[in-house]
């Protein structure tokens, strides 16, 4: 058969590393049979993909997009793109999302990936399986289950993880939370900022998500407290947003008390506070890798573990330009 010497690829999750990674290895057909790329929801994009909802889809899976409505991107395009598929030069520097997911959808339409995307479909287990040869060659059981209820094995030869870093919350400690009375929320639930007109908010952190929401939250009448570690921020920010130092923790009564020994009693207190990585599908004894929240040990450039040099966990890199650093 014709693959049947060329290297099987798994591709986990068909956001912009997903859909890059299988965008390489078709265009290496001599090498790499074509890529099976597993994606969980029904459409290509991963976290540009904007979803109304929160909590969970109609089928119980864990909606992935953390997606607000009015969110425009804090990089310009012109160093956003991947290096050999521009955008269109009509559009702005700064994009909206809508945009950005255009833009992945022609990626993936114009290097023919559709075809090898099973939608649909989670990854719930991925397994190394070596066998004893002279060269202790290593394959992958990729354990999948269909939104419609099949689970099947397929055996890989190697694995690109690109399942995303921005859907599950990471929730710093507080001690004393719950005391507190009012909403809680992540930023991965915040969508726009109606349902908070005329409340009092406390934004807990000042990432670009953080002073993102501020802005929009001040914007429709809420009185925001900006938390944060870091120096005061000297931009302008509207009417209604002050900023305050970290929260110490939250008294009996419900009240907030901040580092400085100012309280607050707001209605919604909402964590900005970033993402866990998250991996439910690897066993990390196995692999020999220590997965904490916002770290994971050891990996070869970031990227491969070196036990498991067929295994990659692509764009786990921060403060950078991403769609160039998967193309890389």
């Amino acid at each position: 058969p014709p693959n049947a010497e060329k290297v099987r690829v798994a591709v986990l999750g068909a956001g912009a590393a997903g859909l890059c990674a299988a965008r390489h290895l078709l265009s290496r057909p001599e090498t790499f049979a074509p890529p099976v790329v597993f994606e969980m929801t029904e459409r290509v994009g991963g976290t540009w993909v904007y979803e109304e909802r929160t909590g969970v889809y109609d089928n119980g899976w864990p909606i992935h997009s953390s997606m607000y409505r009015d969110l425009r991107t804090n990089l310009p395009k012109e160093v956003m793109m991947f290096p050999d598929f521009p955008f269109d030069p009509k559009l702005p520097s700064f994009l909206s999302h809508r945009d950005v997911l255009q833009y992945l959808e022609r990626y993936c339409e114009s290097q023919g990936i559709m075809p090898h995307i099973k939608f649909g479909t989670m990854v719930e287990e991925v397994k190394p399986i070596t066998v004893m040869t002279g060269e202790g060659k290593t394959t992958w059981e990729v354990t999948s289950c269909a939104a419609s209820g099949g689970r099947r094995t397929d055996t890989f030869d190697s694995v690109f993880i690109c399942n995303g870093h921005y859907s599950v919350p990471y929730l710093p400690s507080i001690p004393g939370l719950e005391h507190f009375k009012g909403r809680v929320l992540h930023s991965h639930s915040y969508r726009y900022p109606e349902p908070f007109a005329g409340h009092s908010v406390v934004v807990l952190g000042a990432g670009p998500s953080g002073a993102d929401i501020s802005v929009e939250l001040a914007d429709v009448g809420a009185q925001v407290i900006l938390s944060h570690g870091n120096t005061p921020i000297k931009c302008l920010f509207p009417t209604g947003v002050h900023q305050a130092p970290p929260i110490s923790k939250v008294l009996e009564n419900g009240e907030l008390q901040f580092l400085d020994g100012s309280l607050a009693h707001p209605q919604v207190l909402l964590f900005c506070t970033g993402y866990k990585f998250n991996y439910p599908f690897l066993d990390t004894n196995i692999l020999g890798l220590q997965i904490q929240d916002h770290w994971i040990s050891p990996l070869y450039k970031f990227l491969v573990p070196p036990a498991f040099p067929s295994l990659f966990i692509v764009g786990i890199c921060k403060i950078i330009c991403p769609f160039p650093h998967f193309d890389c």
